[in-house]
């Protein structure tokens, strides 16, 4: 079975996806989901926002999942089995607040327990495992201005503890597909 293969040649017109993120998350009554914190970086336009484990595919990648789990060990030291894997999730669109939309193929995993993590600290500041609950709470979303470019917009976001961290923009879309779905 294939996930997308970025190298296959795409229909007329359209941009096959280039990039796959990870949902992750641990098995029970709450589940909880990884969220990761980018590290701050000049060259980054998405410097210190929650994401998704996940990034671009390469050349070596046979596909889009392939992509999603050789990214997720690189960023986190979490190796993902093929048993782990629940399902795809529907294609999100990522940059589109930067002029530079690019097609994303998200996949739900699921782990028995919370792994330890080796983040790798020039890409990840920090991580958090929220359970499906404190996600889902009214009481942690709110509108806010995220985007350095666009301040006078709000954005909706969830908050993540007391400081000024928030999920928002792509990822913050990636979880409501997720929600809408109604799916374990």
């Amino acid at each position: 079975m294939s996930f997308i293969n970025p190298s296959d040649s795409p229909k007329a017109g359209a941009n096959p996806p280039q990039a796959a993120v990870a949902l992750i998350r641990t098995r029970g009554q709450d589940p909880e989901y990884l969220l990761l914190r980018r590290a701050a970086n000049p060259q980054d336009p998405w410097s210190g926002h929650f994401a998704l484990p996940g990034g671009r595919w390469e050349k070596g990648d046979k596909d889009l999942l392939e992509t999603c789990i050789r990214e997720t060990f690189e960023e986190t030291g979490i190796v993902l089995e093929p048993g782990h894997l629940v399902r795809p999730l529907a294609m999100a669109v990522a940059g589109v607040h930067m002029g530079r939309p690019m097609e994303v193929a998200p996949f739900l995993f699921e782990l028995p327990e919370k792994p330890v993590l080796a983040l790798a600290s020039l890409e990840i500041a920090e991580f958090h495992w929220l359970a499906q609950s404190y996600l889902r709470d009214p009481a942690n979303r709110l509108h806010a201005a995220m985007s350095l470019s666009h301040p006078d917009l709000t954005f909706p976001c969830i908050r993540v503890g007391t400081g000024d961290g928030a999920i928002w923009g792509f990822t913050y879309g990636v979880l409501e597909k997720f929600w809408e779905s109604a799916l374990p």
